[in-house]
């Protein structure tokens, strides 16, 4: 695993691994969103990890969107 995360550093592989970040549509790819106490458009949960290289997304980071909350009560 050391070797791998090695040869990642070297060639400009970063994991993206957004949670408690606030969405963004270039890395990030919402599968739902979720009631939540956090932040509206703020990520709850990773479900897959993406990737960038060389600072550009090869695979974007699948996750769930804290919702906002409904002032309708």
């Amino acid at each position: 695993m050391k070797q791998l995360n090695a040869v990642f550093g070297r060639v400009n592989l970063r994991e993206i691994n957004p949670v408690g970040e606030k969405f963004d549509p270039h890395q990030h790819q919402a599968i739902s969103m979720l009631p939540s106490e956090k932040e509206p458009n703020t990520v709850i949960n990773v479900l897959q990890k993406g990737y960038s290289l060389h600072d550009r997304v090869i695979r974007p980071a699948l996750v769930t969107v804290a919702k906002p909350k409904d002032d309708q009560a």
